[in-house]
């Protein structure tokens, strides 16, 4: 393997791992899993950052890396995309739901992404969202480990950034990025 097909494979999975272990692990591990806002917003941003490494165009608007994503999880989510990136956005703008049902019980999982009720709006089972995310997401690194093709045009959309955690001209209580170097979405 060429030195600079390397590099991209370690950028690419360096920001694989960063949605593994703080989006993918908490839903799955951590008490977030049970608050569908919680939960949706973490599936979004990630939906946002992996559609970033997919879309055909570089500098797409985050709600057309959204689309792109959501129509590579599969038809329903293809069919229901308007739907599910205005929740997006009700949920990022206003911290509230006032575009869909929400639920993360098994109970009534088979309507998830139908319209129910009488305003017309969807149904999102975020346990369900959860679980076709994975399955997209694991798709998507297997992708990336079999076409060289896909792992460029990902790896141009991100740069490595470093903080050697030695500045001591903060005098606030923060959290800092990682003392090593770290993947960042250009």
């Amino acid at each position: 393997m060429s030195e600079q097909i390397s590099e991209e494979r370690d950028k690419i999975d360096e920001y694989l791992a960063v949605i593994q272990g703080r989006i993918v692990e908490p839903i799955q591990k951590a008490d977030i899993g049970r608050y569908c806002t919680a939960t949706l917003l973490l599936l979004f941003a990630a939906i946002d950052g992996l559609g970033k490494l997919i879309h055909d165009n570089p500098k797409a608007v985050p709600s057309d890396r959204i689309r792109a994503f959501l129509d590579y999880m599969g038809d329903n989510y293809g069919k229901c995309k308007e739907e599910l990136l205005g929740l997006r956005h009700s949920l990022v703008h206003n911290a509230m739901n006032v575009a869909s049902f929400m639920s993360q019980t098994e109970m009534g999982s088979d309507q998830h992404l139908k319209q129910i009720g009488s305003g017309g709006f969807i149904y999102v089972n975020t346990s369900i969202m959860y679980k076709d995310f994975v399955r997209a997401f694991e798709r998507l690194r297997e992708e990336f480990k079999n076409d060289k093709r896909e792992v460029s045009r990902a790896a141009e959309r991100l740069e490595w950034r470093e903080d050697d955690g030695e500045d001591q001209h903060i005098d606030i209580p923060v959290t800092h990025p990682p003392p090593v170097k770290f993947i960042w979405a250009k």
